[in-house]
């Protein structure tokens, strides 16, 4: 089991699976991850497994929490979607079982999304769309007051998760589902920036182990990254009569982030859109997207790190010391260590500070709770901002 005074840096841990028949005490590392767009994750790994444990977990309700302290604790919600094992016959018996080794790994709540159907949502926005899904699966959600009206929405042979990320990726904004709660939000947006930003500490500033110390940074920077081309958009298209109409980049929400840089390349688009509103709509697909520096930050554990949310990256005497967009994180704990592995991103150098982007800000969510084998929300919830 991994041990809160097993090394200096161990986190909070508690690891919950409804009817568990395997020990906690065999639990030798937890990792979890969350993610812009995808399923949160956990993989809990065992020493010794019992073979008879293998089937009955597929499919049990898990919650793992950790922290570094009380009051920053991250919660997983989630089932057990497989179980990866190693048998080897030379390697004898661990802890009274032929398995040495099982990887039981878990999608998060909205794993219940994944069922594919065909149906068509006519006249919709967003806002009724996520509600739509929030009451189906009983979640809550937050979502901006975006009244752009969708004509129809196919979802032909596809899940429920696909068509919620689809719909609010056509229109710049991002999905997470954290525990029981479906978060909606534009990233250039200050839905988040009202959390406090997670503080990511070079050595430059201090050898001083602590939270957020950073033992590795690897950044890519330029036109072409791994998060696409960096380039302004402009969009074409033609009015109910036959109009020329164009939006381009500058049309859109900046990021805030501090001085953004210029690309080199302005790509024009054809669209199919009937009004400068919808054009604007669909340019924040593209603005959103493309960031020209992007890093790969591991530091020592810190649990305050949330997709979506601010990293303050300092002292590396750089253009790209300040604020960066979190799009992933990745908490590894077991009996050595507890690490944090940051996917961060950013269009701006820091030549100007941080820019105040009045509007609403995040609001905590309820709790989650177990009612007839599904994670469900404690109470009814929508935060239409």
């Amino acid at each position: 089991m991994i041990f809160r005074n097993a090394y200096n840096d161990a986190p909070l841990l508690n690891v919950f699976i409804d009817r568990a028949t395997v020990p906690d005490t065999r639990i030798v590392s937890v990792e979890l991850n969350m993610a812009e767009n995808k399923h949160d994750m956990a993989v809990i790994t065992y020493s010794g497994f019992p073979g008879i444990a293998v089937t009955e977990y597929i499919g049990l309700p898990v919650s793992v929490s950790l922290g570094n302290n009380e009051s920053n604790m991250v919660t997983f919600t989630g089932y057990v979607a497989y179980v990866d094992i190693e048998a080897n016959a030379r390697m004898g018996i661990v802890n009274e079982s032929l398995i040495q080794a099982a990887r039981v790994v878990c999608f998060g709540s909205s794993y219940d999304m994944k069922q594919i159907k065909s149906t068509v949502y006519v006249d919709t926005t967003l806002p009724k769309l996520v509600a739509t899904m929030a009451n189906r699966y009983r979640l809550s959600y937050s979502v901006p007051n975006n009244n752009y009206t969708f004509k129809v929405i196919e979802q032909t042979n596809k899940s429920d998760w696909e068509v919620l990320f689809e719909t609010a990726r056509s229109i710049g904004y991002y999905v997470m589902v954290s525990g029981t709660h479906i978060h909606v939000y534009d990233p250039f947006s200050p839905y988040f920036r009202s959390t406090p930003p997670t503080q990511l500490i070079s050595i430059g500033e201090t050898t001083q182990r602590q939270p957020g110390s950073i033992y590795e940074f690897k950044g890519t920077f330029g036109d072409v990254t791994p998060d696409g081309n960096h380039a302004n958009w402009s969009l074409k298209s033609f009015d109910v009569l036959k109009k020329d109409i164009t939006v381009t980049s500058e049309d859109s929400r900046k990021s805030g982030l501090g001085k953004t840089l210029t690309p080199r390349f302005t790509h024009e688009l054809a669209m199919n859109a009937v009004s400068q509103d919808a054009l604007k709509q669909f340019i924040n697909k593209y603005t959103r997207q493309g960031f020209p520096m992007n890093a790969e930050v591991s530091v020592i554990g810190i649990s305050t790190a949330l997709p979506g949310r601010l990293a303050l990256v300092n002292k590396y005497d750089s253009k790209f010391d300040g604020y960066w967009l979190i799009s992933e994180v990745n908490h590894l704990v077991n009996n050595a260590h507890f690490v944090t592995t940051l996917k961060l991103k950013t269009d701006a150098t820091n030549d100007q500070g941080l820019q105040p982007s009045p509007g609403s800000v995040y609001r905590d969510p309820p709790t989650s709770v177990l009612s007839n084998n599904r994670w469900v929300s404690s109470r009814e919830f929508s935060y239409v901002y």
